[in-house]
């Protein structure tokens, strides 16, 4: 393996991380020998995940907060610094799924509740963690888009998903320019339909949706989560070290047409 592959006693926060890609992505950091800190809402599935990225060799430590929790969020941090005494990696996972509404029947709270956790979350995140890379003078930050931050979605509804998409990459693209100057790369992972848990449960409930979606990708096929490892290690990694302000679509072609 390239040595500039290698996270070897790098630190790593990724939120989000109880479950679905979260989880993957904290797996893919601890196998390329990251330490771990890992952010959710959920205590049980993040200590069940901290035990399942030790017995990967990885040192973890969890943290339950909302990231739309400002002062939670601080303390995390503060507790990540305490323990490892730096932040070199955040991949900005946590999100709100789609509210599959069409916006004529959306509600207000559906709308913030979207936007504040897939935007204004990753906000804070990137503001209270990225304030310890600034003072390090170094740092990676991944914030996890979507196709749909490219796109408007064919045959489902939820304006509001797509608009927090496009603004992740927005502000991708904001924090890139404003911190290179601290030695701060940020870019964006926008995956396009993989089988998490949610989509899971959606496509069991409309299988005609899943082929619709199949047959409106060039690969014929829904993503595996762990296709996305080796893209989120890359981001994280040396190999990514003139790399800013770029969004990396992994979507099988989906965009292509």
């Amino acid at each position: 393996m390239l040595s500039c592959f290698d996270l070897t006693g790098k630190v790593a926060v990724v939120t989000g991380a109880g479950k679905g890609l979260g989880r993957v992505f904290a797996g893919a950091l601890a196998k390329s020998g990251a330490k771990l800190y890992i952010i959710g809402r959920n205590r049980e599935l993040l200590a069940k995940a901290a035990e399942e990225l030790a017995a990967l060799g990885a040192e973890c430590h969890w943290y339950s907060a909302d990231v739309r929790n400002e002062k939670a969020l601080q303390e995390a941090c503060d507790d990540c610094v305490a323990r490892y005494g730096r932040v070199d990696i955040l991949v900005n996972n946590a999100g709100s799924p789609r509210i599959n509404d069409p916006p004529e029947k959306a509600s207000l709270a559906d709308w913030h509740e979207v936007i504040d956790i897939n935007l204004t979350g990753l906000f804070l995140c990137s503001r209270i963690f990225g304030n310890q890379m600034i003072r390090q003078k170094q740092g990676r930050i991944v914030n996890i888009a979507s196709m749909s931050g490219l796109i408007i979605n064919k045959g489902v509804h939820g304006g509001s998903y797509e608009t927090s998409k496009f603004g992740v990459i927005g502000i991708t693209k904001a924090l890139a320019v404003e911190w290179a100057q601290y030695n701060i790369q940020v870019n964006a992972l926008a995956p396009g339909y993989f089988m998490t848990e949610p989509n899971r449960e959606f496509f069991n409930k409309e299988p005609a949706r899943l082929r619709e979606f199949e047959e409106s990708t060039p690969m014929g096929r829904i993503g595996n989560p762990e296709e996305l490892e080796g893209v989120i290690v890359y981001l994280s990694s040396g190999a990514a070290s003139f790399m800013t302000g770029s969004v990396v679509v992994v979507d099988g072609g989906f965009t292509c047409w």
